[in-house]
């Protein structure tokens, strides 16, 4: 199959194509004739990208060799299975893209000694562009069994494609059944955002066995990206009289097929290693620092895609709920600032603000605390040691709190304390919010208002599906499915607990399905309690595991007064006895009030794999208020002679947003909160460490302390949103939310 790629040229060097086109079946170079055809600044805006290359080369007060990290939706539209290529399938481009513009790839070498990390990386987006939770991949299936190159209609949902996101903020990868033999295409710069991106046939996205061979390495993806990112192909045009407009990349006669080393042409060595060759996948491994300026430029202030810098694509979104209303404290001291303290506590009565320790030297002053707190209930409470209020006799102090513009405390003369009760109530409009509120009747969807609630993306087993989320004429294939599935391999048991124990049964007195915030995903775990043997454990059903070479769990749990030491057990029934095959250890595995994630791999070397195996976690703690939330189960049967690609682990993904539920906040303040460039952490507490993570539980940086109890740090290194500081003391992991504006 002869490879056949894109190409963009000026219309002034389009005329030495023919020759190629003829040769070729270059479609490109019509596409982009068309786009001038139809657009008379087509021409113009090439030539301004043009010119700022130029000057972008030429001064060094433009250059800017800050990481650029570049959203990507993936759209996948497809008319057969075979098409709707898998999650990992599409993780492995991305995957690809990150090491070749990074120059990471494995397979470089130091023929070419121009070769360039080119500082770009690529996520699968995690916000849409209206602000919302994705996994950066798109699924329509379409009446049409493939799509031409010319006509554009894979970029059109009305056209049986998908409709791009907005450009300026994401790069479109649009994968699909490619008519005749082009393997991919991209969109220059300058031209039109509806269409702007990449496409790519299916058969040669990613890496895996279902790639083509000789295009198996995503090298098509990462050649058509160059295109997006400007690059021409290395032989400019046609011939040694035509060039890429780049100084570090040799001139070549044509493109090169195979991997045709040693080639020689216009008087030089060809660089058929280049990705913007036609040379097969294993033979490419290099960008230059030439190509490398030609892409950076375009992210310089009045480059063509400077605006993706600013997208907030890779950022996680707010979680579900999480709309924050603008809190306002004004405190104006009276001649003893010490005797007054304040708090914030929610609905549940946890403290979720707190004031903090007021000295002498602020008599008579003035401060203002800015922050938000989610939708629900709240208490304001204000104290003072003396039982003399703020005023009037030891001078003029008063306090005034505001929430969203509206006052709902103020005063002065109180006494010992006074509360004020009030409610943040989410203003946003209820289809968009990613509550389910007003008459929904589910998250954003469903009732008199928003869109049907979909059925394959729910976390459901709902309308016409088998199992949750999959089976039925709209969703994706049952891979195995809840309880013993027939088969011993694939995924053996998924629990959700939406909707019931999912195949899991429980002790009388110390187990129970919980509805609440210490869920991982939805509304409901199970909670297990205290050390009372089976009362205290949740089992599985019975699982076929013959034939498999390893198990692997996975879970999710959240710690709730768990003292040091305690734990709760994976166990497994091999007919004869249960066996503990991980004990979860409090302060050594795992922390009070955080979620983490759990993989465990059990090994059929090890354990006796039977046709009635069985599962279990129990709790082994010391009392009832000791409790341990399980969630978002997946059993999966790994075949004789699977390579086991997973590791065991246990990640923290994240600290129970609904308030400071377990630690009391008196003894730290977090100021201000939300905060921009830096905040302060202020305590009397010795510091030792400080971890800041994402919603993910994603590590973003780690800041070592000494003996100074005020702390300030740094966050220009943040996107805007919400973060956890793990603030690690001599004798405990206190946990705060942040919100970086």
């Amino acid at each position: 199959m002869v490879r056949t790629f894109c190409v963009f040229f000026f219309v002034s060097i389009l005329l030495f194509t023919s020759a190629v086109c003829q040769k070729r079946e270059c479609f490109s170079d019509e596409y982009l004739r068309e786009e001038i055809k139809s657009n008379p600044r087509r021409m113009e805006l090439l030539n301004q990208i043009e010119r700022h290359v130029s000057n972008y080369e030429k001064s060094s007060s433009l250059r800017n060799d800050a990481l650029v990290t570049i959203p990507v939706v993936v759209h996948i539209v497809y008319n057969d299975a075979a098409e709707n290529i898998s999650e990992t399938q599409i993780q492995s481009q991305i995957d690809v893209l990150n090491k070749d513009f990074r120059r990471r790839n494995t397979d470089k070498t130091n023929i070419w000694p121009q070769g360039a990390d080119c500082g770009i990386e690529f996520c699968l987006a995690l916000q849409d562009p209206n602000g919302k939770s994705t996994n950066g991949i798109s699924r329509t299936y379409s009446s049409s069994s493939s799509f031409a190159t010319t006509g554009d209609n894979i970029k059109y949902t009305l056209r049986g494609g998908k409709d791009a996101w907005p450009a300026d903020r994401y790069l479109n990868i649009w994968v699909c059944d490619i008519t005749g033999t082009v393997l991919g295409y991209a969109q220059f710069p300058g031209g039109k955002a509806e269409t702007d991106g990449v496409v790519i046939d299916y058969k040669v996205f990613g890496t895996g066995p279902n790639v083509t061979q000789g295009f198996h390495l995503g090298r098509t993806t990462t050649h058509e990206v160059g295109h997006w990112l400007n690059l021409k192909h290395i032989w400019g045009s046609s011939d040694c009289s035509t060039d890429d407009l780049v100084t570090d990349t040799p001139q070549s006669d044509a493109p090169n097929y195979g991997c045709a080393k040693g080639h020689w042409s216009c008087g030089s060595l060809d660089m058929i290693e280049n990705y913007m060759d036609y040379s097969n996948d294993d033979c490419m491994n290099i960008f230059t620092s030439g190509q490398k300026s030609r892409m950076q430029s375009l992210f310089t202030s009045g480059g063509f895609r400077n605006n993706i810098t600013k997208s907030n694509g890779c950022s996680l979104p707010p979680p579900a709920g999480s709309y924050c209303g603008k809190i306002n404290i004004d405190i104006t001291f009276d001649n003893y600032p010490s005797e007054t303290t304040w708090e914030i506590k929610n609905d549940k009565g946890l403290v979720v603000l707190t004031s903090p320790k007021y000295v002498s030297a602020q008599k008579n002053t003035s401060i203002r605390i800015d922050t938000c707190l989610l939708s629900g209930c709240y208490t304001f409470t204000i104290n003072d040691v003396y039982s003399d209020g703020m005023c009037c006799k030891y001078g003029n102090g008063s306090y005034k709190v505001t929430a969203d513009a509206k006052i709902i405390a103020t005063g002065g003369a109180f006494g010992k304390t006074i509360s004020h009760n009030f409610c943040i109530v989410n203003a946003q409009p209820t289809c968009t919010d990613g509550i389910k509120n007003g008459n929904e009747t589910a998250i954003d969807c469903g009732g008199t208002s928003c869109p049907v609630c979909p059925t394959c993306s729910d976390g459901i087993k709902n309308g016409n599906e088998t199992a949750i989320d999959c089976g039925g004429p709209e969703c994706k294939t049952c891979q195995g499915g809840n309880g013993n599935s027939g088969t011993n391999s694939g995924v053996l048991l998924t629990s959700y607990f939406e909707t019931g124990w999912d195949n899991w049964v429980g002790g009388a007195t110390d187990t129970e399905r919980y509805k609440g915030d210490f869920s991982w995903e939805g509304d409901y775990s199970i909670k297990i309690r205290d050390n009372t043997g089976d009362e205290s454990a949740m089992t599985s059903t019975e699982l076929d595991l013959r034939g498999m070479v390893a198990v692997k769990i996975e879970f999710a749990f959240y710690a709730y007064s768990m003292e040091k030491d305690e734990d709760f057990w994976l166990m497994y029934h091999d007919g004869n006895k249960w066996n503990t095959l991980k004990a979860y250890v409090s302060e050594k595995d795992f922390f009070n009030n955080n979620f983490y994630e759990v993989t465990f791999l059990m090994d059929a070397a090890k354990y006796n794999f039977i046709s009635k195996g069985k599962f279990r976690f129990q709790c082994d703690a010391s009392t009832n208020a000791d409790e341990i939330y399980i969630d978002a189960g997946k059993i999966t049967g790994i075949p004789q002679g699977s390579r086991i690609k997973d590791a065991e682990k246990v990640i923290s993904v994240g600290y129970y947003v609904g308030g400071e539920n377990q630690i009391s906040a008196t003894d730290f303040g977090i100021f201000p909160n939300p905060a921009n460039d830096q905040f302060i952490i202020q305590t009397e507490e010795d510091i030792q460490s400080l971890r800041i993570l994402d919603m993910s539980g994603k590590l973003h940086s780690t800041h070592l302390f000494h003996d100074i109890h005020l702390k300030k740090v740094d966050i220009t290194h943040l996107q805007p949103g919400i973060y956890f500081l793990n603030i690690q003391t001599e004798d405990k992991i206190i946990s705060r939310k942040l919100i970086k504006r």
